[in-house]
């Protein structure tokens, strides 16, 4: 009787991406890894429905079912403790990844186990000889080799992983997966990718909006994500779950109302020129959009100023921030300078627009007491380094009798950096009627929309 070596869930092995029209790569990738967490020293969770522990040093199987118990991973030295309930359970060699929601693979040979570490996509039974068996071999729910059988079985139910963060928790779709960095432990979680947009969209828009501008979230959000892909490769994922990518709050944000926005632009994606389209987006433009290379300093063709009257709301408008000369000094010191006391701002240049400021001048004096002028732009690098909602802004100073600078107050509208889809324009024109379609060629110039280019 053969032996079984063990059950390990492969997420990836059996996809079978279909080529597009062309014959080209696919644009749309079957699963995306996110970064959710990085540099603590203790990551706590739990788990619902079917999943397995896997220890990557050697594919080592360290839990079967897992009920409802609360696990822990914490950082000791160079290598990694895995906690069950409070109590030692294993030490863990390599990563530890929670698969889960996914394919049942189960080898049964006499000297052999499954690994996924095949670059051609195939399923590798390791043992005497190693052999392999290709994607094509797969017939029906079996996989034959010379080495033994492997049955394929669908897991059951929704199969949902929690992660515990300080006071809070939230559920992921998909694996995870826990592995050292150089602060500590990192946590990624690997999900089909449109599952990852079920979750963005309700996670950057209000799920209760109109379903034409969360379609256009679904749309927008798709393409921005495909074109960042790898951006994080050096730490082992492709996007981070924060506002530095997209937001991305895992399964407990997902509504009927977005999920149906999902599918029903399922694949479809923004394109310029044949090229998926790096869409940006906002949540208030403040009335205006801008050009690419006033905000940043690249040309996209793409993003173009344009005015956006459909953008108008209570929430994003005449905001107003004070600050007095010691906090200004702080503030600009925060961002790399080295100011021993800042004087006055000086408005250097606005956008094509004339809406934001696109350059300004720091005036004051060095750690040593020199005087020193110093320039920031574009317009993105002027509302973070202010710590501003956006950079379409006045300032009313207020001197002291000596004309000594007492405090700056900056009055302005919007929130965001100006570029692509304004979230809340897309508010207003879905009202208005527009459906996505229209919603998303009017902010993005000369695009079309299509389920794939020619890579």
């Amino acid at each position: 009787m053969l032996k079984k070596i063990f059950l390990l869930a492969l997420c990836l092995l059996f996809i079978f991406p279909p080529a597009n029209a062309s014959g080209g790569t696919p644009v749309e990738p079957d699963t995306i890894r996110i970064g959710l967490v990085q540099g603590v020293r203790n990551v706590e969770f739990s788990v619902s429905g079917s999943c397995q522990l896997i220890d990557t040093a050697g594919n080592r199987v360290l839990g079967g079912a897992l009920k409802s118990d609360r696990w822990q991973v914490a950082k000791e030295g160079s290598q990694l403790l895995l906690l069950k309930n409070g109590n030692f359970f294993s030490n863990i060699y390599g990563s530890l990844q929670l698969l889960g929601d996914g394919l049942e693979v189960s080898i049964a040979s006499s000297s052999g186990y499954v690994t996924n570490n095949s670059s051609e996509g195939e399923l590798v039974i390791l043992g005497a000889g190693d052999r392999s068996v290709s994607q094509q071999n797969l017939t029906g729910s079996e996989v034959l080799s010379a080495y033994g059988q492997s049955a394929l079985n669908k897991t059951q139910g929704q199969n949902l992983i929690k992660l515990y963060t300080g006071e809070t928790s939230a559920r992921y779709r998909g694996s995870l997966e826990i592995r050292q960095d150089d602060h500590g432990l990192t946590v990624i979680n690997e999900l089909p990718f449109e599952e990852y947009i079920c979750s963005v969209v309700p996670s950057e828009m209000p799920s209760t909006w109109p379903a034409e501008a969360l379609k256009a979230q679904a749309v927008a959000s798709r393409s921005y994500a495909i074109t960042q892909l790898r951006s994080y490769g050096k730490y082992g994922f492709d996007l981070l779950a924060s506002q530095s990518s997209q937001v991305y709050k895992g399964f407990d944000w997902e509504t009927p109302a977005t999920n149906s926005a999902v599918e029903e632009t399922r694949g479809r994606i923004m394109t310029y020129r044949g090229y998926p389209v790096d869409a940006v987006f906002q949540s208030s433009s403040g009335g205006y959009t801008e050009n690419s290379e006033d905000i940043w300093s690249n040309t996209a063709d793409y993003l173009r100023a344009r005015p956006d009257p459909a953008d108008q709301n209570d929430k994003y408008y005449n905001w107003s921030v004070t600050y007095t000369q010691d906090q200004l000094t702080n503030l600009i010191n925060k961002a790399g300078y080295n100011y021993s006391e800042v004087t006055d701002l000086r408005e250097v240049e606005r956008t094509s627009t004339g809406k934001r400021v696109k350059r300004m001048s720091f005036v004051g004096f060095d750690i040593n007491g020199n005087p020193v002028t110093q320039d920031i732009y574009n317009a993105n690098a002027v509302r973070t380094v202010l710590n501003l909602k956006s950079a379409m802004f006045t300032m009313n100073k207020e001197f002291d009798d000596e004309q000594k600078l007492l405090a700056i107050t900056f009055q302005g509208n919007g929130y965001g950096h100006g570029l692509g889809m304004s979230q809340y324009g897309a508010l207003g024109l879905a009202k208005q009627g527009y459906n996505y379609q229209h919603i998303l060629k009017y902010y993005y110039t000369g695009i079309e929309i299509s389920g794939g280019y020619r890579g």
